[in-house]
């Protein structure tokens, strides 16, 4: 018989959408025990944590009080606020307390060679590492990874988000990638590409993970606009207002573009251009072979909700507690996987 370890004590950081599907990822996980939570928005302080993440009450109360949380002596904390605080994640790693999370620039420089090299410090004298993942960027780019092992020769490598984003009911992040405004304001493109920063350190973790240097990174977006008033329920846009945008970051090697991240983001389908979408991810790998992975949904699921994009980060917490200390990606660790799910029953599975 099969001894399982204990499970790792795991701190959820916050429960917005993302974070809220963390909680319920963690509830039952084989691997995994949920002992604690830290709120932001003082009306959650104080609430059961199944409560606020829409499931029966689990006995967790979300609390505020960073010493209390540090006491639970997690093995790891799953971080996955709107924006970072870098006292907190500071003095997480400082503890001693392993970070898995969803912000995707603290992967490398994307909020400046500073904080890289403070939280790089933090993770030095805790003896702890950080590692930060997602859907895209993050585990789509696994996928290539592992696809590209197949290959005798690659030409360039390029990942596509093409998704409606209507389903994802987040104003302010719509707002703040610069949905809503006109297609000729000047502000648009800074708010997209600043938004896109992720992808960016996406793009420098592959070229290392490919030994691929990258000596510069190019951005190009267009704009969509609505069609009609359209009133999404969570937020409303008006005709002729950005309602959609489509772009690349790419990569740049030998004065080429080595590695592109794509997307085409639209919130409802009625604008001009109108472009068709995947309703997924498109991956592709030029090259002998020529290689192409499609990830889609099944029907009833959407990539836009937040379980991908908070598991592929929960269910690399066993890998994450084990690795050296610093700042680690994706290769730097054994491959994620969903290890233990399989054991775990579904009202769904019959047979």
């Amino acid at each position: 018989m099969t001894t399982r370890a204990p499970k790792l004590r795991v701190v959820q950081w916050t429960t917005g959408k993302t974070g809220t599907a963390a909680v319920r990822g963690l509830v039952g996980h084989p691997a995994l025990e949920l002992v604690g939570c830290y709120a932001y928005s003082p009306d959650k302080v104080g609430q059961d944590v199944g409560t606020l993440a829409g499931i029966e009450p689990i006995g967790i109360i979300a609390t505020d009080d960073i010493d209390a949380l540090l006491a639970l002596r997690p093995d790891c904390v799953s971080y996955m606020p709107f924006r970072p605080n870098f006292d907190h994640i500071e003095r997480i790693l400082e503890s001693g307390v392993n970070i898995v999370t969803t912000m995707y620039m603290l992967a490398g420089s994307g909020y400046g060679e500073d904080v890289h090299q403070r939280i790089a410090a933090a993770c030095e004298r805790g003896r702890s590492s950080l590692y930060t993942s997602g859907v895209y960027p993050g585990h789509v780019a696994m996928t290539a990874l592992a696809a590209s092992a197949m290959c005798t020769r690659i030409d360039r490598v390029s990942l596509l988000e093409s998704l409606d984003m209507s389903g994802y009911a987040n104003e302010k992040m719509f707002r703040a990638m610069s949905i809503g405004l006109q297609p000729d304001d000047p502000a648009a493109p800074g708010m997209i590409e600043a938004n896109c920063g992720s992808f960016k350190e996406q793009i420098r973790v592959l070229g290392h993970a490919l030994a691929v240097d990258i000596e510069e990174i190019r951005f190009t977006a267009e704009f969509a606009a609505a069609n009609q008033d359209t009133d999404f329920g969570f937020m409303k846009l008006e005709k002729g207002q950005i309602a959609g945008f489509k772009g690349i970051i790419a990569g740049i090697c030998g004065g080429r573009s080595v590695i592109e991240c794509r997307f085409v983001w639209k919130v409802g389908h009625d604008m001009t251009p109108n472009w068709p979408t995947e309703e997924g991810y498109v991956i592709q790998i030029e090259g002998d072979p020529g290689v192409q992975v499609r990830l889609q949904p099944l029907a009833g699921a959407h990539f836009a909700a937040g379980g991908p994009t908070a598991m592929a980060a929960v269910n690399a917490i066993p890998q994450v507690v084990v690795a050296p200390p610093g700042i680690v990606n994706h290769a730097d660790l054994p491959f994620v996987t969903g290890r233990h799910l399989l054991t775990r029953t579904s009202p769904n599975v019959v047979g």
